[in-house]
């Protein structure tokens, strides 16, 4: 089962990379906590339909229990510049079994960031578009394997972290609700957006929905992805796209804390 999952991230990784790459991003770090330490817990689903058409069966239906773990872990000053080191840790595992995941289905990623990149906005103060955040530097790690550092230059969340990416066309849709976060109601606002990437061969869409909350850690208390992977021939018309899968992800922040300790430990 877990290996399934694990070519179901494959795939989504192949697709992405077929087609013309997006400028690194992310959606998940909307403000910084005021102390360090602080860490908030997302849990969910992750669901997966995959077309078979040559099976009397039909399509295949897969699905996965999520967590995403987000933490400050450390405080760091650079070229007198203040910077926050932020660890990701992302974990799916079967459904309803409380086993622990295989190598290709953890992930934790720690970087340092700059803090006055962190705005909380989606465009700047010149109302130029903050398609990214930039990272100084920071460390990689694969299920059991040995921590790795990063090569990019900036946060770099999708597809491994989590299938939430950069949307152009990001936009506040409707009044502000109240949601259940971890024992409390906290009031969020509704983003919704979407993201498509074709080739001649394969077209991607990524439409999400995003709560934001500035009472929140980090600022976003829940989200929606889904992301439909279409494919055709080559010199077949853009009308001929054909579903090959399609990837759910639902999850929302279950519990927060201010006890974080880094998983990979002090980068140098």
């Amino acid at each position: 089962m877990m290996r399934t999952h694990s070519a179901g991230l494959l795939l989504v990784a192949i697709v992405w990379l077929a087609g013309p790459r997006p400028a690194s991003a992310q959606m998940l770090i909307w403000n910084l906590p005021k102390d360090d330490g602080v860490w908030v817990r997302f849990e969910g689903a992750y669901k997966q339909t995959r077309a078979r058409p040559n099976s009397n069966a039909g399509d295949e239906n897969l699905e996965w229990r999520s967590e995403l773990t987000i933490s400050s872990v450390g405080r760091e000053t650079v070229d007198g510049r203040a910077c926050r080191w932020v660890e990701f840790k992302s974990i799916t595992k079967p459904n309803g079994l409380e086993q622990k995941p295989g190598p290709g289905d953890s992930y934790i990623y720690k970087v340092l960031i700059p803090e006055d990149r962190v705005i909380g906005k989606t465009v700047d103060a010149e109302t130029i578009p903050i398609t990214y955040l930039p990272i100084i530097k920071g460390w990689r790690k694969v299920g059991e394997r040995e921590p790795q550092p990063v090569t990019e230059k900036a946060l770099a969340i999708y597809p491994t972290i989590t299938l939430v990416t950069y949307y152009p066309d990001l936009k506040l849709e409707g009044e502000a609700e109240q949601l259940q976060v971890g024992g409390m109601a906290v009031s969020a606002r509704l983003w919704k957006g979407e993201r498509v990437l074709q080739t001649s061969t394969s077209r991607s869409t990524n439409a999400a929905s995003l709560w934001l909350s500035d009472e929140v850690p980090f600022g976003l208390a829940r989200f929606q992805v889904t992301l439909t992977q279409e494919k055709k021939d080559a010199g077949a018309s853009a009308d001929e796209f054909r579903r090959a899968s399609l990837t759910e992800v639902e999850m929302a922040v279950v519990a927060t804390g201010n006890d974080s300790r880094s998983e990979i430990g002090q980068a140098e």
